[in-house]
């Protein structure tokens, strides 16, 4: 078979290049532009423990690029307030694919009861709302350990909360208690519980790989945290596996 001198080869390919997108045009109108793919959008509700350091939505929008975030955070709130809130409001608004809740970080042990009937309130209008419900589990405050509010027994409620709405939760409390028996002098949160801006960074690499699916190891987005310390929160966030 004969073949096609090296010259002649580009000025055909061209040809083709040409000729599909004269294909596209007459099939789609000349208005036609490549379909873009549409953003994630992400409702979060909680308290200081979420928006502190800038926010645990903004390292979430760091992360994973077309993603829009909403916060809804005022300090001290539980999700009974939130319910009587705007963030009911907000729900129902129905442009969510995941809404993150973030109960008062005593409360799913001192009031189980409280935490499970306005979980399961919110999380029903999540689902009519047609997005997916995701419950970031807290950590051990060290000034509530007298009241029972422990790593342990934050994972039981949250477990528990989740297995009763087939919701996901994203375990940032059991990766910090794995980190503080690794790496114990890498400071996550203060005395009352409010993270440094390395808890904000390891909470939202959680929250990545929960709602993503995938880990957040190799993921470009910084947070201001060093390069060292940055791989390792990562990792450790990998490990998690779930409660």
């Amino acid at each position: 078979m004969r073949r096609i001198p090296e010259k002649v080869k580009i000025p055909i390919v061209i040809m083709i290049i040409v000729f599909y997108l004269l294909s596209v045009s007459t099939m789609y109108g000349s208005d036609y532009k490549p379909k873009q793919v549409a953003p994630l959008k992400i409702l979060f509700v909680g308290n200081s423990f979420t928006s502190f350091n800038g926010g645990i939505n903004k390292q979430i929008e760091g992360m994973v690029p077309l993603t829009e975030t909403f916060l809804i955070a005022p300090g001290g709130f539980n999700l009974k307030n939130h319910w009587n809130g705007e963030a009911r409001k907000k729900i129902q608004e129905g442009k969510w694919n995941y809404v993150v809740l973030q109960e008062q970080s005593q409360l799913p042990v001192v009031n189980q009861g409280m935490f499970f009937q306005y979980a399961k309130l919110l999380d029903q209008e999540i689902r009519k709302a047609g997005a997916k419900t995701v419950f970031l589990m807290t950590w051990e405050r060290p000034d509530s350990v007298s009241y029972r509010v422990t790593t342990e027994n934050l994972v039981k409620s949250y477990r528990e909360i989740g297995r009763q709405t087939g919701a996901m939760v994203a375990p940032a409390g059991s990766v910090f208690a794995m980190s503080i028996k690794r790496r114990p002098n890498l400071s996550l949160y203060g005395n009352d519980g409010h993270p440094t801006i390395q808890g904000t960074y390891l909470a939202a690499c959680v929250l990545y790989g929960t709602i993503m699916m995938r880990s957040p190891v190799g993921n470009q987005f910084a947070g201001n945290i060093n390069e060292d310390i940055l791989k390792y929160l990562q990792q450790i966030a990998s490990e998690s596996g779930g409660i």
